[in-house]
């Protein structure tokens, strides 16, 4: 099996290392194409695959092909190639629907959401399938994805809300943390924010280790840490006063974009349905 990646952003950079590190594919089952030469000329240097001239060139040698461009660049990308009906369509861009891809494609597609960490083979890729796809065509995606880390089958519904939770939580969880040690500075400015940052990422990577490894649930690994009086369920109780409300604003905010960004590839295909 060949697969294509057309474009390296993040998560395309991401499929290649990861697809690679953990051994599912060889790099010279990968044919990749971006914009940009040089950048896949300087990934290929680790992951020897091979370097197509053209998106075109990738949908006719890859049985699979994940399309990891800009969510408002993917259906004028699509529109522009023609596309094997065997082939597999793959995109891995937020507000881009099944329905979106089906439009533009005769063949199976498939929508799924990455994550940065998969490139440690860890954290959980989403994913969604059109009903073209085959039991073996999703069995070939679901064996690319659990190589990668856990892969978890969403409807579009609720695609948006999970997402949150898997491909936006690494920056978001970054960005609490951050808060965090900046809050302690704040109250010892003797310790330095670098120490502080240390020992918070140290914190979590043990923390997601006990919890796996335990297989504890958060209210079990609460209960062992905040001891009754202590400090820790102190800490927790202003977590309760606080934290719903902000979580709450977030899916609020998020949703609000998703939603921005869905009417904007609708207004693309309404001035497309126009022109003709």
């Amino acid at each position: 099996m060949y697969i294509g990646i057309i474009g390296l952003g993040s998560m395309g950079q991401m499929l290649v290392k990861g697809f690679c590190k953990s051994g599912v594919v060889t790099p010279g089952q990968l044919v990749v194409f971006n914009r940009t030469r040089e950048k896949a000329e300087r990934l290929r240097r680790e992951y020897p695959f091979a370097i197509a001239s053209t998106a075109q060139e990738v949908c006719q040698r890859a049985d699979i092909v994940f399309i990891c461009t800009k969510p408002l660049d993917v259906l004028p990308l699509l529109k522009t190639l023609d596309l094997p009906a065997e082939m597999h369509l793959v995109s891995v861009a937020a507000g881009v629907t099944l329905a979106d891809l089906e439009a533009v494609h005769a063949g199976p597609v498939s929508k799924v959401i990455p994550t940065v960490t998969s490139q440690e083979l860890r954290g959980v890729s989403l994913y969604a399938c059109g009903h073209r796809v085959t039991p073996a065509l999703r069995s070939d995606l679901l064996r690319l994805l659990t190589a990668l880390g856990n892969a978890e089958e969403v409807s579009e519904e609720s695609i948006e809300t999970a997402t949150i939770l898997t491909s936006s939580a690494p920056g978001l969880l970054a960005g609490i943390l951050d808060a965090f040690a900046r809050a302690a500075v704040r109250q010892s400015p003797e310790l330095e924010l670098d120490t502080a940052r240390r020992m918070l990422a140290e914190t979590l990577m043990g923390t997601a280790l006990l919890l796996e490894n335990e297989r504890l649930d958060f209210h079990r690994l609460i209960e062992r840490v905040a001891t009754k009086g202590g400090i820790t369920e102190e800490g927790l109780r202003v977590l309760d006063r606080t934290l719903p409300a902000a979580f709450d604003d977030l899916f609020a905010v998020t949703k609000a974009k998703h939603t921005l960004l869905k009417e904007r590839l609708q207004q693309f295909s309404r001035n497309e349905k126009g022109d003709r």
